[in-house]
């Protein structure tokens, strides 16, 4: 009850702007974008002929901390099914390593607030919250109307997710039509450098290639040796430390390609589970905007000295 009068004050001082609780039942969820972290981008059309349930959260949020496991539990379980869950971090930047910390345990995709586009979703002042999309980008479910402030209980989730996963409710999309008639992206060159005892980044280097009619884009990786993969270019180089920049996706113009090379874009490998090796592979998962996803073992090459 006093949680709920405090909220309440929190509300009040905040203003008039829409509140996250006024999102309609049964209608389309806002339009959003997402830059995860690790690779990737998502948007509320991207998501389409997928259950989504976007959850925002954060580090210092003692529920929210202890609803990360049951939603690991959700992912692991149905996944493979067509349901997407995406976390969504409101941490501010100090709190930030926090999280990254924290999201190292679990396989769901995830993205810090400032990497993430949800104005429309109006104000958000209490955490965990979780809003649930089905196939056709309706929302179905909005923990706003839960009767504490632990979100939707896991039996409700339940609920509501089993009846959107079965295969009556997946409809046929134009763009999955498209994406079955999109030639599969192909990998030339690929080579991964092997690491020093006790380094926790690698590099891979390959060449995409694209035989299709339209524009590509690589937009994640993944691996399981690596705790997350970030596409990164080199701008420039400072004496003999090179400067880095970020990029969420890599376009591949139709009926070409481009390469990752050194002194250009290259995958970094983050928190990796153990050195790399000369001679041995390192399993890698591509993932683009229109063609299926690419697994390839990477072979590593020895440490250059």
């Amino acid at each position: 009850m006093q949680r709920s009068i405090f909220w309440f004050i929190v509300a009040s001082l905040l203003g008039s702007a829409p509140l996250v609780q006024a999102l309609e039942m049964n209608a389309p969820v806002p339009a959003y974008t997402l830059n995860l972290e690790g690779g990737g981008r998502v948007t509320a059309q991207s998501e389409r002929g997928h259950v989504t349930l976007l959850h925002f959260w954060a580090s210092w949020c003692v529920p929210c901390r202890e609803e990360m496991p049951r939603l690991e539990k959700l992912y692991q379980k149905y996944h493979a099914r067509g349901l997407d869950i995406i976390a969504i971090d409101m941490d501010s930047s100090e709190d930030q390593p926090m999280a990254r910390d924290m999201m190292k345990n679990y396989h769901f995709p995830w993205v810090l607030k400032n990497h993430a586009e949800v104005d429309e979703f109006g104000r958000i002042w209490r955490m965990p919250l979780s809003i649930l999309v089905d196939r056709k980008g309706i929302v179905r479910q909005n923990a706003w109307a839960a009767d504490d402030d632990h979100g939707l209980p896991e039996s409700v989730l339940l609920a509501g997710i089993e009846p959107l996963l079965s295969p009556t409710s997946a409809p046929v999309s134009e763009s999955a039509v498209q994406a079955a008639h999109t030639p599969i992206i192909q990998i030339l060159h690929p080579m991964a450098r092997a690491t020093a005892p006790g380094q926790e980044e690698g590099v891979v280097y390959l060449t995409l290639v694209n035989p299709g009619d339209r524009e590509d884009a690589l937009e994640g990786a993944d691996s399981a040796v690596a705790g997350h993969i970030m596409l990164h270019q080199t701008m420039e180089m400072e004496g003999d430390m090179a400067h880095m920049e970020h990029e969420y996706h890599l376009v591949i113009p139709a009926h070409g390609q481009v390469t990752l090379a050194p002194g250009g874009h290259h995958l970094m490998l983050e928190d990796l589970d153990h050195p790399l090796v000369a001679g041995q592979t390192v399993p890698l998962d591509l993932h683009f905007q229109h063609s299926a996803p690419v697994h390839v073992d990477v072979p590593i090459t020895p440490l250059v000295p």
